[in-house]
C-alpha cells in the first residue's frame, strides 16, 4: 500500500474524539445534510427561472409564447426568494462546517467523498 493510502486508512480507523457531545454532533451534521440537500434544490430552481426568463420572447413555431407570461412573471417572482435561500443554505453549510472542524467531526469535502 503506498504512503498516502495508507495515511488515509490509518486515519480513518482511529476513532474521532470530539469534545461535543453525541446530540449535539448529530445536530450539526443533519443540518449540514440537510442544508446540502436544500442547496442542490435551490441551484436546479435558480438555473430553471433564469432560462424561463432568458426565454420569455422565444416563440413555438406556431407563434405561440414558449413560456406563458403567468409564468415568466411567476418565475421573475420566484428568482430572489431562491436566491435568499440559497444564500441562508449556504450560509449554515459554511457555519456546520466551521464547527464540525472545531469539534472533529468528519463530513464529505465533495461529492466524490461520501462513504
Amino acid at each position: 500500500m503506498n504512503t498516502a493510502n495508507h495515511a488515509a486508512f490509518a486515519d480513518l480507523s482511529r476513532p474521532l474524539q470530539s469534545p461535543l457531545p453525541l446530540a449535539e454532533r448529530e445536530r450539526l451534521a443533519s443540518a449540514w445534510r440537510m442544508a446540502s440537500q436544500d442547496i442542490a434544490d435551490d441551484i436546479r430552481f435558480i438555473r430553471q427561472y433564469l432560462k424561463v426568463i432568458a426565454a420569455k420572447e422565444e416563440r413555438l413555431s406556431t407563434g405561440t409564447l414558449v413560456h406563458g407570461r403567468a409564468y415568466v412573471e411567476a418565475c421573475a417572482a420566484w428568482l430572489p426568494e431562491t436566491v435568499a435561500r440559497y444564500l441562508r443554505n449556504l450560509r449554515l453549510i459554511s457555519e456546520c462546517e466551521s464547527a464540525m472542524l472545531a469539534a472533529g467531526v468528519r463530513f464529505a469535502r465533495s461529492s466524490d467523498a461520501w462513504e
